[in-house]
């Protein structure tokens, strides 16, 4: 696809003595359904596209892009690359190369999911809805009930010779409740994405929201103190994802993480491992090579609670001597970062219903806020509010709220005592079982 309008590039670049030059395509389309009292209350579909090229000059690089594919618009962003490249001073080593493809065959495009229908895609946002508004008299609205679809496709190529492009798709649904009891209100959420429509099992996505919802009214409030803390899944993968950029090298080399200085030092329980995989089936952000083209990969960044890797995209790299770990980010209208793709703290050995059972009493949190405003990347202090639950010698005996927990994020992975077996990733491809912290400070 596209290959008139990249040879159309290149022969520009070439007229105007360029001799490097890459370029990045995106196309995207998709699509959301929001049922409000069983009506449509929104329904957008959106196709998106754009082009950015990046040209090197004299180990300079200019950006610039173009929503437009035609040759006069070609014609103006090089120009304006060009001219960029003059006025941005660097001492980044950057080149651009033809990247190897990688070996193992991707499963991220599933062409069945552009045969549901429209009609298909409403009626189960209804029975979102619907599911959840009956689960109890108690659900007293449901704000939010989605079904959404995305399908994607990327192309690079440069000068050196690379050319790469992908496709992929993906489906989801999620269902937000409200349940009050006397003057008591509480929130509940529950989501799911898949590759396979059918994977998105309206019912149980919205019997579980409202269970959230219902589980957390008549809460009381806990004293200050330290307590043993279990992070359920989605919350332990919001606390990793509220620190994830401290695995940037970009972060790292301009004193922005917290773990500068701290490769191949232990930082955490052996128990614990991060992983960066961006060929992991089950991911969101599963791709065969990053935004330079470069070939995707599996990144130790934790292994046994040894820092052993930062993410890398060539540039970083270069700077700290090593490999690039495939983690290039960039849309066609910004420049070169570096992100993850699925980041996730791998299963542990411990059912996760047993993390209740290790100590007398523990504090489960379900919920968490502020996690941006609370948070430091570079000190790895924080402090969030919470709501969850009271539990006692394995019960679970109320719901709480009206409390913040608090700590240091390097400090939670040496306390990290336990991990469950219960893996989930949520919508920014970032995921973790729920873990079990030994302690943390709780103020009520």
């Amino acid at each position: 696809m596209f290959e008139k309008e990249f040879e159309q590039i290149f022969d520009i670049a070439k007229k105007k003595n360029i001799k490097d030059i890459d370029i990045l395509l995106t196309k995207e389309n998709s699509f959301s359904v929001k049922i409000f009292k069983q009506e449509v209350e929104s329904f957008k579909y959106a196709d998106s596209i754009g082009l950015g090229v990046r040209v090197l000059k004299d180990n300079s690089v200019g950006y610039a892009y173009t929503e437009k594919l035609d040759k006069e618009a070609f014609e103006t962003i090089i120009d304006k690359a060009k001219e960029n490249a003059t006025y941005i001073e660097s001492d980044e080593e950057i080149e651009f190369k033809n990247y190897p493809e990688i070996e193992k065959k991707l499963h991220i495009y599933y062409p069945e999911l552009e045969k549901v229908t429209v009609n298909e895609k409403i009626n189960k946002a209804k029975l979102l809805e619907q599911t959840a508004r009956k689960f109890d008299k108690r659900i007293i609205n449901v704000p939010y009930s989605e079904i959404g679809d995305n399908k994607s496709y990327t192309k690079i190529a440069n000068t050196n010779g690379l050319q790469k492009e992908y496709i992929s798709n993906i489906v989801y649904g999620f269902t937000y409740c409200l349940s009050q009891h006397k003057e008591e209100t509480k929130s509940g959420i529950f989501y799911k994405f898949s590759r396979d429509f059918d994977q998105i099992d309206a019912e149980v996505i919205g019997n579980e929201s409202a269970k959230r919802a219902l589980e957390l009214l008549e809460a009381k409030e806990i004293k200050s103190g330290k307590y043993p803390i279990i992070f359920n899944n989605e919350m332990a993968a919001t606390v990793l994802a509220t620190f994830s950029e401290i695995f940037s090298a970009k972060s790292v080399q301009e004193g922005r993480s917290l773990l500068k200085g701290k490769l191949k030092t232990k930082i955490a329980n052996d128990i614990v491992s991060i992983i960066d995989d961006a060929l992991l089936d089950i991911g969101f952000s599963t791709r065969p090579f990053d935004d330079e083209g470069y070939p995707s990969q599996t990144t130790n960044l934790i292994s046994e609670g040894t820092l052993q890797s930062y993410l890398h995209n060539t540039i970083t790299a270069k700077k700290d001597k090593t490999k690039s770990t495939g983690n290039a980010h960039r849309s066609y209208k910004g420049t070169m970062e570096v992100s993850p793709s699925n980041l996730f703290i791998p299963n542990g050995t411990t059912p996760a219903d047993d993390l209740y059972n290790v100590f007398p009493n523990s504090i489960e949190i379900v919920q968490l806020s502020g996690m941006h405003s609370g948070c430091s990347p570079i000190s790895g202090d924080f402090s969030m509010g919470a709501q969850g639950f009271y539990w006692e010698n394995g019960q679970r005996k109320y719901p709480i709220h009206n409390f913040t927990v608090s700590g240091n994020f390097l400090q939670l992975l040496q306390n990290i005592f336990a991990i469950g077996d219960n893996l989930k990733f949520n919508f920014s491809s970032i995921g973790a079982p729920s873990i079990l912290v030994e302690k943390l400070n709780i103020s009520g």
